[in-house]
């Protein structure tokens, strides 16, 4: 079972001097076995060397053509084994890495706007700022608006984190005229196809923002069915009306499962307005509650403020008070970028601050004169 080997090498230099060397290698060699132990003893006679150096390539030559030859077997079988061992890999070579998932899919902050605006893209880089992070954006836009929106950097950023998506809405979809986006969002087929999942719907306008100094955020208000802002023209318990709204798709599709909004008729904010006071359950913000928006009724620290037309078309007895326009600036300086303003540089001689010219009087007197 146990061998024992010997070996006679003949070795030669460059001189052709003869070196006659004499290896013995004892040791545990099963015979017919593939297994290589550790116990060996490898003894090594050197005569006539009169270079010692010889003695460094020796115990190569055995490894070599001794130890390897019986170790090789058991080497092939340990590396086999091991592979037979390595846990199982399995490699996607799609991954579905659509960053929209570290979002909420039932949350969707929309804005519709055809012009393409300069001041799109910070108002909606500071909605997306001030807004809960878990929400998605997307924009409704012509092709104008939205290769205006989607060149700026800030925008691509976010949409490369699936922050935002910028859509252009196929045939028959029209956006242009504020007929057009009434019909668009009194239509149940537009919250199937472009909105699937969503339940809690932030509507906003070029002509509407919310204030960063606000003590509440978006999520406070999720209990509610309806929130907006007053209106002077409508029902004024009601704080349901402008661009500026938070709406539950749920209550949307109820009310259009029973009933159609006839073209060319009330706007879409005020047509459910008037269906909300009716519908079973349904939470809607009133005027007395904490305000979600401010339009033309001015209250303290609201969410935000829809000023129609960027402020062209506001009630005039309500803004006309410097004091008032202030107070509001001072809360929410964001107002600066819907807003069309002027330099004070350009207020026309006599202005009396409140949209009147006085010639009889300075502008500094009648400011100091203003109720």
């Amino acid at each position: 079972m146990y061998s024992f080997k010997r070996f006679f090498i003949t070795l030669t230099d460059l001189n052709n001097n003869a070196f006659f060397c004499q290896i013995e290698a004892s040791g545990r060699f099963p015979e017919n076995s593939s297994h290589c132990h550790r116990s060996i003893t490898v003894c090594v006679s050197i005569y006539l060397t009169p270079n010692r150096s010889i003695t460094n390539i020796i115990p190569r030559w055995f490894i070599a053509l001794i130890i390897l030859p019986q170790c090789k077997p058991a080497i092939t079988s340990g590396l086999t084994n091991a592979r037979q061992n390595l846990p199982s890999i399995s490699i996607d070579w799609s991954p579905n890495n659509d960053p929209r998932k570290n979002y909420n899919a039932s949350k969707v902050a929309l804005i519709i706007e055809p012009e393409p605006l300069p001041l799109l893209v910070p108002l909606i880089l500071h909605m997306i700022g001030v807004v809960p992070p878990d929400w998605r954006f997307i924009f409704i836009g012509s092709q104008k608006s939205v290769w205006t929106v989607g060149r700026a950097f800030g925008i691509q950023v976010q949409q490369g984190l699936g922050k935002i998506d910028l859509m252009q809405l196929p045939q028959p979809w029209r956006i242009r005229s504020r007929e057009d986006r009434s019909r668009l969002l009194t239509d149940t087929k537009f919250y199937d196809e472009f909105l699937p999942g969503v339940e809690w719907l932030l509507m906003f306008s070029s002509d509407s923002i919310l204030c960063a100094n606000s003590e509440l955020s978006m999520n406070d208000w999720l209990d509610w069915t309806w929130a907006g802002a007053t209106d002077n023209r409508e029902n004024k318990n009601f704080a349901v009306y402008g661009d500026l709204s938070l709406r539950r798709v749920s209550a949307i599709k109820q009310i259009l499962s029973f009933q159609s909004r006839y073209n060319d008729s009330a706007g879409e904010d005020s047509w459910f307005g008037t269906r909300l006071e009716v519908l079973p359950d349904a939470k809607v913000a009133m005027t007395l509650d904490r305000p979600f928006a401010v339009q033309n009724n001015i209250t303290s620290k609201p969410m935000g403020y829809n000023l129609q037309a960027r402020g062209n078309l506001v009630d005039q007895d309500v803004w006309k008070y410097p004091e008032a326009r202030k107070e509001a600036m001072k809360y929410c300086p964001e107002l600066h970028i819907i807003l069309n303003m002027k330099l004070e540089k350009e207020r026309c001689p006599g202005d009396n601050l409140m949209g009147q010219i006085v010639n009889s009087t300075t502008t500094t007197e009648a400011a100091s004169t203003t109720p």
